[in-house]
């Protein structure tokens, strides 16, 4: 089940899941910050809301930002980056079949005691803090006490646990393996019920601390010393040079038109490529209704071709060789098209090598102001509650950044030291002729396509923020078969079956989605998102 909304200000506005953080990020902008102001506010109020989403120890932020006063667009990759000390046979390989979970789904092996995932040795520096700092600090215009201070006043009233207990509920056996993060997550000794009233008391303490000692605490002042600390005492190779020389990059984004409209979104090794590929292979392809069966047969049949270059070339271009400007190219994407535009109704049967699939456990927030800047920020903790190591008496629940890297040796996404992982994160800014849109949504590997088609119905039908995120969803990967939502009429599915294609029909594909949008005409702001019930496929 989902929830769609759609809101107006002459202000600004703010769409973001939780919805009490979006509240949080409305509440900064009526009290005279700009977007970016709104954006972290309502980011860090999703750490503290929903834990096993992200966090402030989490391992990414990845957002696009445009500047309203000089139209410059740029991306902020705040991902996580392997400790100095790794090196790619770090993990102990074993074969598929003896731990459920993501090693399994993605990588198709399994790791020794799980340690890419769960323990210290699966974290590298977190990327959430450092990157909520850098955009408050460079583009905000509040002081960084008042952007801190709705989250903080949500830990001194408290709040029900809400989703968590859930995550909690599932994660019960391990959890329990953590001294600090069950008494941070369990703290009267009982699963928590949904109702249930949390006092976060230690990540109360903690950010009280940033609030004063600013953001770079949390890197090379007495946060950032307890959490090397704990991450050594308990066998992690995570030090102080590491936490102090991490900074997040601000850069030009990826970026291409479609059909005449800009789109950007941000730098590998986050998601956006592939997602900006998919638009330009689309554009070779005249628009049509997406109430017909050839609409969702070309997409599925682009996916295909997406995937199978994402998870061949793809990797951090500053360690292995990944032909950037070739992928982004339209020449690329009009070569990559030949075989749909000579046979249009054939569906590609290809079976490559098993690739596997990933989890969920991302937020995102799109924000925008009447003073046409917008935001799209994406944030994740990596599975949930990311490594489940929990520094004491800090609240903080480190993301397990290591795990995003593929732990079998001698492959792009390979471990190494210094490296960046490649994940699914795709913010976007579309810029067209009477807006700009920010746009993005969680729901790891399947955000890649569905964020695709989101800027697809903006720019090729005019959609406002609520009937972009609303609709049908699809995902596949490299080959058959396809899944996609309950909203997709029968009709259509039937007549996709009959091309040949395998279709899967689920309840829900990745998370809600979240936009907000300037409108040019009235400097006027739209938001539109929606709320995808938990545990969604």
């Amino acid at each position: 089940m989902t929830e769609d909304y759609e809101v107006t200000s002459s202000v600004g506005a703010v769409a973001a899941g939780p919805p009490e953080a979006a509240r949080v990020g409305a509440r900064i902008l009526e009290q005279g910050g700009n977007a970016f102001d709104a954006a972290v506010a309502a980011s860090m109020a999703c750490c503290m809301l929903q834990p096993q989403s992200t966090g402030v120890g989490g391992y990414v932020l990845c957002a696009v930002v445009l500047e309203g006063a000089t139209g410059n667009v740029w991306t902020i990759d705040s991902n996580s980056i392997a400790p100095r000390a790794a090196h790619e046979n770090m993990y102990t390989i074993l074969p598929t079949g003896t731990i459920d979970g993501i090693n399994e789904n993605e990588y198709d092996c399994n790791v020794k005691d799980n340690a890419n995932v769960h323990g210290s040795l699966a974290i590298g520096p977190p990327g959430m803090m450092a990157g909520m700092g850098t955009i408050w600090e460079r583009w905000g215009q509040l002081k960084w006490p008042e952007v801190v201070a709705p989250s903080l006043k949500l830990l001194e009233d408290g709040f029900p646990f809400g989703s968590t207990a859930a995550s909690i509920k599932h994660l019960e056996g391990v959890i329990r393996k953590f001294e600090a993060t069950e008494k941070h997550l369990i703290p009267e000794g009982r699963l928590p019920d949904p109702d249930d009233i949390w006092h976060r008391r230690d990540m109360e303490k903690t950010l009280a601390r940033v609030a004063e000692a600013g953001w770079q605490d949390f890197y090379t002042g007495e946060i950032g010393r307890k959490i090397v600390d704990h991450v050594q005492a308990t066998g992690g190779i995570l030090t102080a040079e590491d936490m102090s020389e991490f900074k997040p990059r601000v850069t030009e984004p990826y970026s291409t038109t479609y059909r005449g409209a800009e789109v950007h979104s941000a730098i590998l090794p986050n998601g956006g490529l592939s997602s900006l590929q998919i638009l330009n292979m689309w554009e070779c392809l005249d628009p049509i209704p997406d109430d017909t069966v050839t609409y969702w047969h070309q997409f599925a049949e682009i996916l295909k071709l997406a995937w199978r270059d994402r998870l061949l070339h793809l990797g951090d271009p500053e360690h292995v060789d990944v032909p950037v400007e070739r992928l982004l190219s339209k020449a690329y994407a009009a070569g990559r098209m030949e075989t749909i535009l000579q046979f249009p109704d054939s569906v590609d049967q290809l079976v490559p090598p098993h690739m596997g699939d990933s989890n969920d456990g991302t937020l995102h927030v799109s924000s925008a102001d009447s003073g046409g800047n917008v935001v799209s920020v994406t944030i994740s903790q990596g599975g949930a509650f990311g490594s489940l190591v929990t520094v004491p008496d800090t609240g903080v629940i480190l993301g397990h950044g290591m795990c995003r890297l593929d732990p079998r040796p001698g492959r792009k996404n390979s471990v190494a030291s210094g490296k960046r992982p490649l994940n699914n994160t795709v913010p976007l800014i579309l810029r067209l002729p009477d807006r700009d849109v920010a746009a993005g949504m969680p729901g790891g590997r399947r955000i890649i396509a569905v964020n695709a088609r989101v800027a697809q119905k903006i720019i090729d039908f005019g959609a406002t923020s609520l009937e972009a995120v609303s609709g049908p969803r699809m995902h596949m990967q490299t080959n058959e078969p396809v899944s996609v939502t309950n909203e997709l009429p029968d009709e259509i599915k039937d007549g996709l079956i009959e091309m040949g294609h395998e279709i899967t029909t689920v309840g829900g594909l990745g998370g809600g989605i979240h936009c907000a949008e300037y409108l040019k005409a009235d400097d006027t702001v739209r938001a539109g998102g929606n709320t995808w019930s938990a545990g969604v496929t």
